[in-house]
């Protein structure tokens, strides 16, 4: 069993060894690897640096991203063909399998998943699904921040103190509140928005770039231009003015020129951290520390932001990229019942509210529709469960309709619809107890999975039913439709995903370089793709030194941690 931290922009693979947890590194000594799946020129499928680079030079040719689609019919055409966001997720998850296999040394089948705390059950099912069609059984999905306190927990078993985890990764915004005493790491409450990261400010970096240079802002949003401006928000956390070099011309861009223009976006940060601290019942004052999490609280305005509002000490000393995958790897040990873990508990909570459609009688003889009754109010610990007595609204009435819903608003047509159940035969009888009532009961696990079981009061007949048939989800058989999609997508064996990744990279500098630089590039790839056709490892391993010593002053930047 591994822990598998599924990015928005990357993604990795951990374990806990003997002197903790680790971050698994793949072929190229990274321990990121890019959430993003691509189809090369030949038809292979590309996962990882392989399919990025492929998608600079094409961005037509495969996806990333696509975590922020999770649990949604989103479609994609890419590779001649039609993917949707789970099959995308389940190539990337098949990779983490992968790179783990190779270096634990043994079959891999089980795993500890993360999701952003703020995901709603349809997108925590598809990531599941996902799991399955990578050849993963899930045996827990477990909350980003609460998996970054987890790894804090760890490593500190002495420490007491109350903290905020502040998640703002590549696409998603989380934050949580909680206490850790006495090997307890308990959460308090949770807040965040699904589609808020790092790659907003990137694309309204971009937006702002194109008005100051008349570049147009989808050129600047994909391929090599998208590079340029990730590099350039990168290179501004360092507090100085950066050059933006194009075609035509050079503009200088300094750190408050970016403060200013990502002003719309920093702005929705503070509401949710207001909101998570008062379900929390804590004050700014009573934080000890902001453990910063996520790739994109590198920026300086963040972490500005943050001492300006709440006046606490923040702390990044735990790695804010692998951090969640560290945590990941300690949830893993305790699922498995790692002694190494025995002194460590964990509790978390429900983020969102969770309940049923009913009418009310806002008049009399008139029943109002499509009003929301919680029972399981958001930030509630779980496990849990909760039930309550609803009734038909008439005594002819035989049908009863349970829609289930997922969010704050009084309305359910504000809220997420999670599924329904229809009963049948609840038309009064003649002498019959509880005439028309039902009990409903929620229970809610670890991993984010709502059951809802229903109870005919008059009869004691039981309904229970774990939601399926959700948007983006998948049915059993498209699971193994899919399945037997990517089976044959796998790689040809002389393509071994770091042989692959050396050439995508190197495709995409040739369609850069020109004159002399260009034709020595080709000699080498020409010479590098000769050596992997006669499969002589000697030569190839030769061949592949000389081509990452041409490769490696270009991409020098690209390998520095990003925002």
């Amino acid at each position: 069993m591994i822990g598998i931290d599924l990015g928005t922009t990357h993604s990795l693979v951990s374990v806990l060894r003997e002197k903790g947890p680790e971050v698994l590194e793949n072929e190229f000594g990274d321990a990121l690897t890019p959430s993003v799946v691509a189809v090369a020129e030949d038809g292979a499928v590309l996962t990882g640096r392989a399919a990025r680079d492929r998608l600079v030079v094409a961005p037509d040719a495969g996806r990333a991203f696509f975590k922020r689609d999770m649990g949604t019919d989103t479609v994609y055409s890419f590779g001649g063909r039609r993917w949707n966001p789970i099959e995308c997720s389940a190539a990337i998850l098949r990779e983490m399998k992968r790179i783990a296999e190779l270096r634990l040394g043994t079959p891999v089948d089980r795993a500890v998943i993360t999701v952003p705390a703020y995901f709603h059950d349809p997108q925590r099912q598809a990531t599941v699904d996902a799991a399955r069609i990578a050849g993963l059984k899930v045996e827990r999905l477990v909350n980003e921040p609460t998996a970054a306190a987890l790894a804090w927990g760890f490593q500190r078993p002495g420490d007491d103190s109350t903290l905020m985890v502040f998640d703002l990764g590549g696409g998603t915004f989380d934050v949580t509140v909680l206490e850790v005493f006495d090997g307890v790491v308990e959460v308090k409450a949770s807040s965040g928005e699904s589609r808020l990261g790092g790659e907003d400010y990137t694309d309204l970096l971009a937006d702002w770039l194109a008005e100051k240079t008349l570049i147009s802002p989808a050129a600047l949003k994909t391929g090599r231009l998208r590079v340029q401006v990730e590099q350039l928000k990168r290179s501004l956390g360092a507090g100085q003015p950066v050059p933006f070099n194009w075609g035509k011309g050079s503009l200088e861009v300094t750190p408050e020129d970016f403060s200013k223009a990502m002003l719309p976006l920093t702005a929705r940060l503070w509401p949710v951290v207001r909101r998570c601290l008062r379900d929390g019942g804590i004050t700014a004052q009573h934080l000890d520390a902001v453990l910063l999490v996520g790739g994109a609280t590198r920026m300086l305005l963040v972490a500005e932001g943050i001492r300006e509002m709440l006046g606490s000490p923040v702390r990044n000393d735990l790695d804010p990229d692998r951090v969640v995958a560290l945590g990941a790897a300690v949830q893993q040990a305790l699922v498995a019942g790692n002694e190494a873990v025995n002194d460590l508990v964990l509790t978390d909570v429900c983020p969102h509210t969770l309940g049923l459609a009913v009418s009310k009688d806002l008049m009399p003889g008139r029943h109002e529709p499509g009003f929301f009754s919680p029972l399981i109010d958001r930030n509630t610990t779980v496990p849990v469960s909760r039930s309550d007595t609803f009734s038909t609204l008439h005594p002819e009435q035989d049908e009863l309709r349970i829609e289930v819903y997922q969010g704050e608003s009084r309305l359910v047509m504000e809220n997420r619809k999670v599924g329904e159940l229809v009963l049948k035969g609840m038309k009064h009888q003649p002498g019959q107890r509880f005439p028309g009532a039902v009990e409903v009961r929620f229970t809610y696990d670890m991993s984010g999975i709502l059951e809802v079981e229903v109870t005919v009061l008059s009869s004691g007949k039981t309904i229970s039913k774990i939601f399926e048939e959700r948007p983006g989800s998948m049915t059993p058989d498209e699971i193994e439709a899919a399945m037997r999609r990517i089976a044959p997508l796998k790689i040809r064996p002389r393509d071994l995903p770091p042989h692959r990744a050396r050439l995508e990279r190197a495709n995409r500098l040739y369609a850069e370089l020109t004159g002399e630089l260009r034709a020595s590039l080709n000699q080498l790839i020409d010479g590098f793709e000769a050596a992997l056709m006669r499969g002589d490892e000697s030569a190839i391993t030769a061949a592949a030194a000389d081509l990452d010593s041409f490769l490696f002053p270009f991409f020098r930047s690209e390998e520095e941690p990003r925002n």
